[in-house]
């Protein structure tokens, strides 16, 4: 994990950014919503591409005995975690 991932942020540009974003009156963080939005946005729908084909299941598959095995965690651990970080 590299320091970016573990939120050590510690550069200049970084102590510039936080300055700006703590100012009470709050003007970089009206001019930067809308591109938070569309970076998340684009983010989430790329990592909703990557699993959707993983989370689409057939009928056939869906039996009471796979309905009875079936675990929510790993299906989110094993599937979606590695392809879709930020879901």
């Amino acid at each position: 994990m590299d320091r970016f991932e573990k939120g050590n942020f510690t550069g200049k540009l970084e102590q510039l950014l936080d300055c700006m974003f703590a100012d009470s009156r709050g003007r970089i963080l009206k001019w930067f919503s809308p591109h938070a939005i569309d970076y998340v946005s684009d983010v989430v729908s790329t990592e909703m591409d990557a699993i959707k084909e993983d989370l689409r299941g057939a009928l056939d598959i869906i039996t009471p005995e796979f309905l009875l095995t079936w675990d929510l965690n790993s299906t989110m651990d094993n599937t979606i975690a590695p392809k879709a970080p930020v879901l």
